[in-house]
Formats: structure tokens, sequence, C-alpha cells
């Protein structure tokens, strides 16, 4: 395990987003840090001559392998972010039984496999893999394996068994692995995915969802015991499936034209309308979330749960069930991209910190992930393993292994009995058997077997102190804390702050808001809440409440409001000679500080940028035209009279062009606009939602092949590589300075984020004026204009330059010098006019 806190920025090799999934575990452990239910427990055995210290190397190189085995988790502003450490040592666990008497050996296996599983992780430190290689006989070994689910999921079981079997097979046979490398890492897929859903993707599936689970009220078994506000004590139960299970199951699913996991669907939903005399049944499923075939030789979470909705007629009978059950399957496996947090976003139900918004059982079928098999003289064998915990109320899996099949339920033994799982085990079984035997048996004829009286210990959804309030009176003064509070609220929601009254999450807010949130009220008044607190009282007033409980409040730091004043600071990068031409770039001033250092000409640089988080919100409520006309002062103030040329990438050249045109309006002379990679609004929508997601995979592609190929080439380096989003990183890097990454960062993404809101729709005037367009690699798809939807509001001749860079990385490398030469000769030309004229 790595020492974190003996870390230094170098050991941090790339950061990335949090996927959907990533977020929602890390969520999960803020309410419960240490949650046993989001840790992935697996048990192999290995049978044949291998040593521990081939396993451990193995898995070093597994680790070298997977960023995601070297990821922790930071939260800046209340998000998470995930950090690849350049190296993490893996050190395997080494136990042996050999010594105990052959009948206790077992027992004591299942003890070290339970404290093995249930150990909690700390998502701050790398690492998150735990293995643990315990010798029951001279060639008989038991792996017990420990992940955290937000760096894993079931299908990479496979991937690890294969790997760690080719690695053996390797050293044994004292040659390379037989392993394609990999084409990307986890957080090649987080990047992808955060611009997959920025681009609306996901609104046909959204409306798919609403309509089918429209008014569907939560479903939860009747339990034994009330639910209690405390992490689940989880226990499992396990029972063995008849020996022709597989092939029966299979020939009934042939006969009733359904697939094999759409039937088990129907044999659990009758069994759950049985045991609850409820016929909305819903639950939810996983699909695995790799449809690309890039993805599939990762390891990671890609897993998402569905919730597939039955209505169960008592009256049906059940094979007429199971025919209906299989259009509902489908239909969700065809909307199955929609993560299941954006899912609850959408339909915002109430929430209840003892439970999983939406669903309270998970169901799944299917064999088992690892495909048991030899390596060389090693076999490798799936085991069941002990389960840590369960974040549902029931975790139901019927897995299909070599040795048989087999019901395991995991379940919250705080609500239920283990003879009320065992009566649900049986009901499933007999429900599966009346499937396989074409019983036309109508479902209200299945005996649930379970007492009247369990149901009256259901209740509501959500008990009414959780409930959402309605909106309170105003008071005529409200504390200084509430005011305040209520700012940060108005923020964090964007909503006026007279309208901030009642139920964070009825305003419109979810899990990574209230985040967001929390960390805002921590940096004012010096005291967090902790989010399962909040959650038990989601008001502005419940949150006061627990401020004051927590200690006596410091006086708010700093107002909250945006201070008014300039939106933009000018500065130079380069100084020039008096009435030498100007370049101005906007935003990202330290990329353009080694452009700045590479111009040969006279030719002053300077930097026209948002210099803060708090000019950021000005210019966010000034809009977009103010915000610009704001920039007019500065700019000629200083340099009135002199040739300019601006310079912009991506959206900042959309502000170069709208600045361009006001100062020409004002009699400036504007010689040159260059905007690197910059569309104009609404070119995107010519395409579709899909062919913008498949570009967007492409350019994932392209990228990494890009820098890979300049790894190759020796030019960058492995971090290089893995910091291929962070271009104000590496420039600074690249000249030697100190690395200012974390305001830095988030100040450019927010200023790109704010920028593109305000012109997505914004409508530019025909400019007269000459410009220069360059395109870097990034760009996949272009439309048939040539120039990126700017054909009606440019002038014919608009030049456009190749780049050989990647976007952010045009100001880097081959593509900054291709840059730099057509503005160092624009400039160069008008030095001579300027020479001719004087």
């Amino acid at each position: 395990m790595v020492d974190i806190n003996a870390l230094s920025s170098d050991d941090v090799v790339g950061t990335f987003p949090t996927s959907i999934t990533q977020k929602r575990a890390w969520f999960m452990d803020q309410i419960h840090p240490g949650n046993r239910g989001l840790n992935i427990a697996v048990r192999w055995e290995l049978r044949g001559p291998v040593s521990s210290d081939a396993v451990e190397a193995a898995f070093q190189k597994i680790v070298d392998r997977h960023e995601v085995f070297r990821t922790r988790f930071v939260e800046r502003d209340g998000e998470p972010l995930q950090e690849v450490m350049r190296r993490v040592e893996f050190k395997l666990n080494r136990l042996d039984i050999r010594n105990l008497p052959e009948a206790a050996r077992d027992e004591k296996l299942r003890q070290i496999a339970r404290e093995h599983a249930e150990e909690p992780f700390d998502l701050s430190e790398a690492g998150l893999l735990r293995v643990a290689m315990v010798r029951i006989e001279t060639q008989r070994a038991a792996l017990l394996i420990s992940v955290h689910n937000s760096v894993f999921d079931g299908y990479s079981i496979g991937v690890l068994g294969h790997e760690l079997g080719s690695f053996l097979a390797a050293k044994e046979e004292g040659k390379p692995a037989d392993l394609p490398e990999l084409q990307l890492q986890y957080g090649d897929f987080a990047m992808w995915q955060a611009d997959y859903e920025a681009s609306g993707a996901f609104a046909e599936d959204e409306e798919y969802w609403r309509q089918t689970l429209e008014g569907m009220r939560y479903f939860e078994l009747p339990p034994d015991r009330p639910r209690r506000a405390k992490e689940p004590e989880s226990r499992s139960f396990a029972a063995d499936l008849p020996a022709d299970f597989e092939t029966r199951l299979a020939e009934t699913a042939k006969a009733l034209e359904t697939s094999v996991f759409a039937l088990g669907t129907a044999a659990f939903g009758i069994a759950l309308e049985r045991i609850s005399s409820r016929r909305d049944v819903s639950f939810a499923i996983q699909v695995a979330g790799r449809n690309e075939v890039d993805l599939e030789p990762l390891i990671g979470i890609f897993t998402n749960p569905i919730v597939l909705r039955f209505d169960v007629d008592p009256d049906a009978s059940l094979s007429d069930h199971a025919k209906r059950t299989r259009d509902v399957v489908n239909g969700a496996l065809a909307h199955q991209t929609l993560p299941f947090d954006r899912l609850v976003q959408v339909l915002n139900p109430p929430r209840d910190p003892l439970r999983i918004p939406l669903v309270s059982i998970m169901f799944n079928l299917q064999r088992a992930f690892l495909k048991e098999r030899t390596y060389g003289s090693v076999e490798l064998v799936s085991v069941q393993s002990h389960s840590p915990g369960t974040l549902y109320d029931l975790n139901v899996n019927i897995v299909g292994r070599n040795a048989g099949w087999r019901m395991v339920i995991d379940y919250n033994a705080d609500l239920f009995d283990e003879v009320t799982i065992e009566r649900l085990s049986k009901l499933v079984v007999e429900v599966f058997d009346g499937l396989m035997h074409r019983v036309e048996t109508r479902i209200h004829e299945i005996d649930s077997g379970v007492p009247d009286v369990r149901a009256e210990l259901v209740g509501e959804l959500v008990p009414p102190e959780i409930r959402a309030r309605p909106a309170a009176e105003p008071a005529e003064r409200q504390s200084e804390v509430v005011s305040r509070l209520r700012e940060i609220w108005s923020e964090v929601l964007a909503l006026p702050a007279e309208k901030v009254t009642g139920n964070f999450f009825d305003l419109g807010g979810y899990s990574v808001l209230a985040l967001r949130m929390l960390s805002k009220v921590g940096e004012c008044f010096g005291v967090r809440p902790s989010l399962n607190a909040f959650l038990a009282e989601p008001t502005v007033e419940g949150l006061a409440a627990l401020l004051e409980k927590a200690q006596p409040l410091a006086a708010p730091q700093k107002a909250l409001e945006s201070q008014p004043g300039a939106i933009w600071d000018l500065f130079e990068l380069r100084k020039s000679s008096t009435g030498a031409p100007v370049l101005i770039t906007v935003n990202q001033p330290f990329m353009y500080q080694a452009l700045a250092r590479q111009m040969t000409s006279d030719c002053a640089v300077a930097s026209l940028n948002v210099p803060g988080m708090a000019q950021l919100n000005t210019l966010e409520q000034a809009g977009f035209d103010k915000a610009v006309d704001e920039a007019l002062s500065p700019v000629l103030e200083r340099y009135s009279g002199r040739p300019l040329m601006l310079c912009g990438l991506c959206v900042d050249g959309r502000v170069a062009l709208r600045l361009a045109q006001r100062l020409k309006d004002k009699g400036q002379t504007v010689s040159c606009v260059a905007m690197i990679d910059t569309w104009a609004p609404g070119a995107i929508k010519a395409f579709s939602a899909f062919e913008r997601g498949l570009d967007r995979w492409r350019i994932r592609l392209r990228r990494l092949r890009y820098y890979l190929g300049l790894r190759r080439q020796g030019e960058i380096g492995w971090g290089d590589v893995l910091r291929q989003n962070d271009f104000a990183a590496k420039l600074l890097s690249m000249f030697s300075r100190s690395p200012a990454k974390d305001e830095t960062a988030i100040l450019v993404d927010a200023t790109v984020d704010r920028l593109v809101e305000q012109t997505k729709a914004y409508t530019f005037a025909h400019y007269d004026g000459e410009v220069a367009l360059f395109v870097t690699r990034s760009q996949g798809m272009v439309p048939r204009d040539g120039v990126l939807g700017w054909s009606d509001l440019l002038l014919p001749d608009v030049a456009v330059f190749p780049v050989n860079g990647w976007h952010g990385d045009a100001l880097m490398r081959s593509g900054f010098g291709r840059i730099i030469g057509v503005l160092d000769v624009k400039a160069a030309r008008l030095n001579a006019v300027r020479t001719s004229d004087e």
C-alpha cells in the first residue's frame, strides 16, 4: 500500500473525473465511511505447483497494467476526482493452514475469508485491492480477493482471473504473457462518459424511463422487523439447485421464445408478487455496461443498475407471464445506457437515507464470471465467496459454476429472519419448477406461505418526518446563518434566494450538488455537517440546526456574492517596442506563455483572462455581450492605435471574434483573429446525437493513439500520456515551473463551461475581417463547409490551417510551431507596413 502522506505531486501521473457509477459509490461511502456493502469479495482456488512469490509478481503486473488499481479518490469543491499514482507496490498476504487438522481447515478458511472480505477500504488511499493466499495443501491454495466497488465490477472478475492465469503461465514458460496492449484506461472511459452526458445523448433514454416508471411505488418485501437508522448487518443464505437446472432452464426459455435471463426475471417477479401480494413489482438488475469492444479487457466499474417493473397479474398463467416479461426486459436493455444516478435525478423520488432510491432488491442470473481453466500447470477454480455486505435489502444471485448452480441471497438481517429468506428461496425454486414443467398453474394458486401480519411493518416509502415539507412562510427576521445558507443554496441550485424553501431534493438537488453545497458550507462557516446528518433533515433550517449543534459558529469568512468589479485581467506575457503589433490571447495564460517566448517578430503578447471565480460569476451574471464589452476598456486603454491580433482556443475563439467585432466598431484596427478548434454556435447540431456520441468515442481512441505515438517517439513520458487532458499542467512542467494544478484547472474548466453555455445559442453578426482558422487532429466530424460552420459568417477566403496537435496540445510541440509560424509571419508583415509608413 502506498504511504499517501509521503506522496509528492510527481507521484500523481493523471487526474480524471469520476465516472457516474464511481461517483455513486463514493457518495455512498460518504454516507457510511467504510461501507462493507461496497466491498466485492472473490474466492478462487489454485491447484497445482504455484509459489506465493509468483502470485505476488503476477498481481503486481496487473496493478501496473491497470491504472484503476493505482487510483485514489480526492474531493475538490464537493466533487470527487480520481488520481492515478505512478506506482503502487502490491503486497500479497500469505497464510498457511496446513498445520491444522484437515477437518478444521474449512471453518478456519471461512473465518479468514469473512475477516478479509469485511475489512473496510479508505478511498483516499491508492490500491483498493487486497489479496490473501491461504495454503491449504502443498498444491492447493485459496485466493481471497477483496476489491472496492469504485474500481471493480462483476465482469472485471473474469478479466482479473484471465490475466492472473496468463501471467502465471508466462512465468512458468519463461516468455511474455499473451495479453494485448490496452488501448484505453478507465480514466479515458470516465472522460468519454462525461462528454457523452454533456452532449444530451441521454435524452431519449430519459423519456423512456420517465414513461415506464411513472407512478411506480417503492417495492420492498414485508420485513420481520422495522427499519432502523444504522448500517445494516448483512447475512447470506445459499441453496443448491438441481443438477439439471441449467439444461432445463435453457430448454424452457427456448420453448417460450425468450432468453434464459428474461425467464429468470419472470420467475423472480412471480415469487415477489406471491410473497408481497403486490402486482406492481419492481427490482433492479445489473448490466455489464461494456458496449464497446475496447472496454472488454479493462478492469473497472462499468456496470449499471437498471429497473425492471412488472405487472404481475395473479390470474395469469406462469408461461403467459414469462412471455410478457420478455418485452419488459428487452425494452429495458435497449435503454440501458442511462446511468442509475441520472435516472434518480430525472424521476426525483422522495429521499430516505435508510433506503436506496427507486429499488430495494437486486436480482441476477448468470454463469460465474471466472472461466475455470488451466493455465500452464495451474488450474484456476471459482468458489463461492463470503459476502461482506449488501447495499440492498435483498441481493439475489443465481450463479452457475462447473460444480453446479446455486442461489445465494444476501440480505439485511436487521429486517429479515433467515426463515423468511429460506421461504423466499423455496418459493423461487417452486416457480422455476412450474415453468420448467410447463405447468399451466395460475399465479394466485401458488401458496406463498407468508403470514399476513408481517405486511403491517412495511409502512410508507419514507417516514413522515423525512418527507418533503410544504414551503414555510419566510420569517420576518431570518438569522444570519439561515440567510447565508440560502445564498449558498441559491448559488448551487441556480435558484433565486426567495425560492429556496423546503426540501433540497425537491428544489432540484441531487447527490453531487449536495456534496458541493456542503463543501461551500464548510468553507463559509468552518463547520461541515456529515452528508448522512443532512439527508435526515435536508432543509435550510435543518442544516442551520446542524451547524449550531456542531459548535458555536464563527463569523462567515466572506460574503458569498461576487464583488463588483472588472471581469477581465489584462497583462503582458511579452513586451515589444512602442507601436508594435499586439497579439491578445483569451484565457489560459499558462498555455500562451510558451507562445510568447517562441515568437521572433517584434510583437507584444498579452493575456486577456478571467482571473478568478468571483470574476467568472460576474461574467455569468453580465451575459456574453456585456462581458465582451467589459474587455473593451482595458484593451483600448493600453493598446489603442496599435495593430491588434486576437487568438482563442475552442470557445475562447468565440470571445476573440466577438471582441474583434466590437473593437472594429470603436475604430480600432484588428488585423487578424486566430481561432483554434472553434466551432460556430449550433454547427454541431447538424449531426445526430448518435453521430456525436460515436464521434466522441472515436476521438478518444485517436487521441490515445496520438499520445502513444508521441511516447514511442520519445517526445513525452508515460506521465504525459496520462495527463493528456491537463494541458496547463503539462506546459508548466515543460518549462520547469511548479504546477498550480488545483485552482487553475478548476477555473479553466469552469470558464470554458460557462462560456459554452453563454454562446451555444449566440447569433454572431457577419465579420468582414481576416480570420485564421486552425483545426487540430482532435476534430473528427467537420461540417461540409470545411470551416467548422462559420461559412455564412466569415469572408469566403478564410484561411484554414491543419495542425498536427491535439486541441489544447495545439499550443505545444509540432502544432505549437505551426501556429507560431503563421502568427509570426502576420506580425512581421504588420511591422513592415508600420516601418514603411514611418
